[in-house]
């Protein structure tokens, strides 16, 4: 069978993770082209697809052409077998599916990204924002922690959906980074989801082996 389609992206970037993790519960390939931040997507093929030469970027084999990570990842999760697993069978359980998409980006990724990035000195550290971006989190956290509470899903009863990755990709480089073990003993109930999302199958060949930090250190400067 041909690949569904391409993405483009620098490795290991976890807005990729969830849309491979779609693809894989849809049985479906997608190739990952060799790429080179700040050059590939600079160049005037991948300009003349992606104008923006923002990453990740999505081509299928039928010619469409999408940017925005949420985008791609439910499109492909609509393409298969499990479009109402990962989506939702119902209006009420598409919303909230939706919901928690939102989440993930504005509530999930943003504190993490502002507390990983001087850590893999992208930028400079700065303490307001560190702070900042730690109470953010922890709001965020407590939320989550407590809707988990007697729950297996997020957004289902049953199965995981497109809910569960996504909010999983958005917190997987804070394990890695920022979600030290002194945090990460305040919220059992995200712990156990998290597991449970990430060693399901299609999701632990997408995501690969977690790493958590033990203590949150202050970025070199």
């Amino acid at each position: 069978m041909a690949p569904f389609g391409k993405i483009y992206s620098y490795p290991n970037n976890p807005r990729v993770a969830k849309a491979q993790a779609a693809a894989n519960i849809n049985g479906l390939e997608l190739e990952i082209p060799e790429f080179k931040m700040g050059e590939t997507n600079r160049t005037p093929e991948f300009l003349a697809k992606f104008p923006f030469g923002k990453v990740p970027a999505f081509e299928g084999a039928d010619g469409t052409a999408l940017v925005e990570s949420d985008a791609i990842a439910q499109y492909i999760a609509e393409s298969g077998p499990a479009a109402d697993q990962l989506l939702g069978a119902t209006p009420a359980q598409r919303a909230l599916i939706r919901q928690w998409i939102s989440f993930a980006d504005g509530e999930a990724m943003a504190p993490v990204s502002q507390l990983v990035i001087p850590r893999v000195g992208f930028r400079p550290f700065d303490a307001a924002t560190e702070t900042s971006a730690l109470e953010k989190l922890e709001r965020s956290l407590g939320y989550l922690e407590k809707h988990l509470a007697g729950r297996t899903w997020l957004a289902t009863a049953e199965k995981l959906s497109l809910a569960d990755i996504t909010v999983a990709s958005a917190l997987k480089w804070g394990f890695v980074y920022a979600i030290d073990a002194e945090m990460r003993a305040k919220y059992p109930s995200i712990m156990a989801w998290y597991q449970r999302t990430i060693e399901s199958e299609g999701v632990k060949q997408a995501f690969g082996e977690q790493k958590y930090v033990e203590k949150r250190e202050l970025p070199k400067a």
